[in-house]
């Protein structure tokens, strides 16, 4: 599986809940741009379409192949009318989420970097292989994470809470 590097920090950044995102945002390093370079992510122009545009109406997150619902729940807690068990299992949820977030970001970013930095040096064939499968390996362990994330809420919300939360997610960008 291949996704982009928006898609990749998208699924990152949706599954680890609103409590860490801001913090790994702000410590991204900035999108290559320039001649010759397909994305800037979500603030410039790429594969996805993005741009300041996209991302202030919220399509950015919409494109997402996982759909980024744990911030909407976190977001309309008092609206959601959260049980107490139901808060208490979003809150263990997220403590681990940010832990474990943390590894795998550290982790994400040196094969990220390894295989730029390959890629800059001219390597070629053989020499990118361990890498690329490197960050494909990342790739698909966001991507199950994050449907595991997604599991997990509609587990943990009642049919009329989940209801609500797609419904919010639907109106996104409207």
């Amino acid at each position: 599986m291949n996704l982009s590097k928006t898609t990749f920090s998208l699924l990152l950044l949706g599954t680890l809940g609103l409590g860490l995102a801001p913090a790994l945002a702000a410590a991204a390093p900035a999108p290559a741009t320039g001649p010759g370079m397909m994305g800037a992510g979500p603030t410039g122009a790429g594969p996805m379409g993005g741009g300041p545009r996209a991302m202030q109406k919220g399509r950015w997150l919409k494109e997402a192949p996982v759909p980024m619902l744990m911030p909407i729940v976190f977001r309309h807690m008092a609206e959601l009318n959260l049980s107490a068990e139901q808060k208490k299992a979003l809150e263990d949820w997220r403590t681990h989420q940010v832990a474990q977030g943390q590894k795998w970001r550290g982790s994400m970013l040196e094969h990220n970097r390894a295989l730029r930095d390959a890629l800059l040096k001219g390597e070629t064939g053989e020499a990118l292989a361990p890498l690329k499968a490197a960050v494909d390996k990342d790739h698909r362990e966001m991507l199950e994470h994050g449907i595991r994330q997604v599991e997990f809420l509609h587990h943990t919300l009642t049919p009329e809470q989940w209801e609500k939360v797609t419904t919010l997610y639907t109106q996104m960008g409207r």
